[in-house]
């Protein structure tokens, strides 16, 4: 594995963990009012697109990144509209 691959995946699980505080925190506090819906619609609409890239240039550290972080937003947005009103 290049050195180049490494920090491709360093960023990527860096970037992508950024998003578990604000999950953990709506499974422990089932109130998701202080998030905005349409900021995870935003980013998974994008990392989609980045997806998409890392398919076409089979890219595997872009296609990890997105897919985890697709999955993390969408988590977001579920918990968002399932505890809305929990405030």
């Amino acid at each position: 594995m290049t050195t180049l691959t490494l920090i491709g995946y360093a960023a990527g699980t860096i970037s992508s963990i950024g998003y578990l505080p604000q999950m953990i925190k709506g499974f422990a506090t089932k109130k998701m009012d202080d998030v905005a819906l349409w900021q995870p619609i935003l980013l998974t609409f994008g990392m989609l697109l980045w997806l998409i890239y890392g398919l076409m240039m089979k890219d595997m550290p872009i296609i990890l990144a997105n897919v985890f972080a697709v999955a993390c937003n969408a988590i977001v947005m579920v918990q968002k509209i399932v505890y809305k009103g929990n405030g």
